[in-house]
């Protein structure tokens, strides 16, 4: 069981990673021109701190759905990192904590 964990607790972190570099670097994107072009379908807006950019509907469903899956796939790891622990973080911790009593 704790092998099916390892499994789901890396898929969830290496999808997270992805998602998170994909939305990242939606900011500098060179094809996203700086006014809206509706004959290209260029009409979602995306905030680049006060300097919008337009995404086609392609690029604000892929922005939308990688917004979605972020909040699911953090909430996974830490869920399953805080209760199930499956790479024995906490019993390595406890292994070496305080020195036994009269220790000197």
């Amino acid at each position: 069981m704790k092998t099916f964990w390892k499994i789901t607790f890396v898929v969830l972190m290496a999808t997270y990673v992805a998602c998170f570099v994909t939305s990242f670097s939606m900011y500098w994107w060179p094809d996203m021109p700086t006014s809206p072009r509706p004959t290209e379908g260029r009409i979602h807006p995306l905030n680049n701190h006060g300097h919008y950019t337009y995404m086609n509907e392609s690029e604000y469903r892929l922005h939308t759905t990688i917004w979605r899956i972020l909040p699911a796939c953090f909430g996974g790891v830490v869920l399953i990192y805080l209760l199930v622990d499956p790479f024995d973080q906490k019993d390595a911790r406890r292994k070496y904590g305080s020195p036994p009593p009269g220790f000197r």
